[in-house]
C-alpha cells in the first residue's frame, strides 16, 4: 500500500511539474521577444539534442540509442514516420512560440483545449477506435465551438487551430512508431538539428541573429536554455505517464491549457471576445461530456475494492 501510494505521490508530483512547465511557457517564449520565432525553434531544437544526448550519456542508454539510430537506415518507412512526426511538432512549438509573441495567448489556450478531443478524433478516423455515442457527442460539441470560433470571429483562427491539429497529428504518427521513446525522440531531433543549424549558420553570416551578439549575453543564455525547459517536463511526463492512472494523467493534462489562458486574460492582458467565449463553452462542455463518465467509472471500481 505504502509503494501504491508513494507511486501515486511521485507521478502527481511529475504530471504537475510538467504541465506547469508547460503551461508557464508563453512566459519564456516572451521573455525571448529579441529574438525571431524561427530563431527561437532553432535553438530549442538544437539545445533539446544537446540535453538529449546529455541526459541518455548519463544514464548509460547513449550506445543503445546509437544502435537504433543505425537501424533507421533498414526501415524506411519508420524513418519516413519520425521525419514528418518531427516537422509536426516543429510546427506546433513555432506556433507556440509565435502565438506567445504576437499576443495571441488566449487563442493559444483555446487551441490546447481542443487537443484531447483533436487527437480522439484522429483515432476515429484513421485507427478505428470505437467511442461510446457520450464521447462522439464530445468530440462533435469541440468541433461546434471551433466551427462557431470561425464563424464569430471573422477570420481563421490559425493558431487555434494549428496547435491542436499539429500536436494531434504528431500523437497519431507516434501511435504507430515501435521504438523507445527516449530513443524516437532523440531521432526527431537529430532529424531536425541540420535545418535548424543551418539556418542559425545562415542568421549569424547575415547579420540577423542574436545568439553571441554584442550586448545580447542574456538573452543567448535564455536561448540554450530552451533545450534544458524542453527536457525537464518531457522526463516528468514520462514519469507521470508510468505511474499514474490514464483518467487522473488526462485530467491533469489540463492544467497546461488552463494555465496558457489565464496567462493570456491575467498576465498578458489580452481581452477575450464573445467569438472565443461562445466556442470555449461549446469546447469546455465536451471535455466534461468525455471525462465524466471515465470519472464515474473509475470511482465506482474504486469504491467496490
Amino acid at each position: 500500500m505504502d509503494s501504491t501510494n508513494s507511486n501515486l505521490r511521485a507521478g502527481l508530483a511529475a504530471g504537475l511539474l510538467a504541465n506547469g512547465i508547460w503551461g508557464l511557457f508563453p512566459l519564456y517564449w516572451h521573455l525571448l521577444g529579441g529574438a525571431a520565432s524561427t530563431e527561437i525553434l532553432a535553438h530549442r531544437i538544437v539545445w533539446c539534442l544537446v540535453s538529449l544526448a546529455a541526459a541518455l550519456a548519463l544514464t548509460g542508454r547513449l550506445g543503445a540509442c546509437a544502435r537504433a539510430v543505425r537501424a533507421l537506415a533498414s526501415d524506411r518507412r519508420l524513418a519516413l514516420t519520425l521525419f514528418a512526426a518531427t516537422v509536426f511538432a516543429s510546427a506546433n512549438w513555432l506556433i507556440n512560440i509565435v502565438g506567445a509573441n504576437t499576443d495571441r495567448v488566449v487563442e493559444l489556450g483555446i487551441g490546447m483545449f481542443i487537443t484531447p478531443l483533436a487527437t480522439v478524433g484522429l483515432g476515429m478516423a484513421f485507427f478505428h477506435e470505437q467511442l461510446s455515442r457520450t464521447r462522439v457527442a464530445a468530440v462533435a460539441l469541440a468541433a461546434a465551438g471551433v466551427l462557431i470560433m470561425i464563424f464569430e470571429l471573422g477570420r481563421f483562427p490559425w493558431i487555434a487551430i494549428g496547435v491542436s491539429a499539429s500536436w494531434a497529428v504528431y500523437g497519431a504518427l507516434k501511435k504507430t512508431v515501435r521504438m523507445d521513446p527516449w530513443y524516437s525522440i532523440t531521432v526527431e531531433h537529430a532529424m531536425m538539428a541540420p535545418f535548424a543549424l543551418a539556418w542559425l549558420a545562415w542568421l549569424a553570416a547575415s547579420g540577423e541573429g542574436v545568439f553571441l551578439a554584442p550586448g545580447r549575453a542574456a538573452l543567448s543564455l535564455e536561448l540554450m536554455g530552451t533545450g534544458l525547459l524542453t527536457l525537464i517536463p518531457m522526463v516528468s511526463f514520462s514519469i507521470a505517464a508510468q505511474k499514474l492512472p490514464l483518467i487522473l494523467l488526462g485530467i491533469i493534462q489540463y492544467l497546461n491549457p488552463v494555465m496558457t489562458l489565464l496567462l493570456g486574460l491575467f498576465w498578458f492582458g489580452e481581452p477575450i471576445s464573445r467569438g472565443e467565449v461562445i466556442p470555449l463553452l461549446f469546447i469546455w462542455s465536451g471535455i466534461a461530456l468525455y471525462l465524466v463518465p471515465s470519472a464515474v467509472t473509475a470511482l465506482r471500481e474504486k469504491a467496490r475494492e
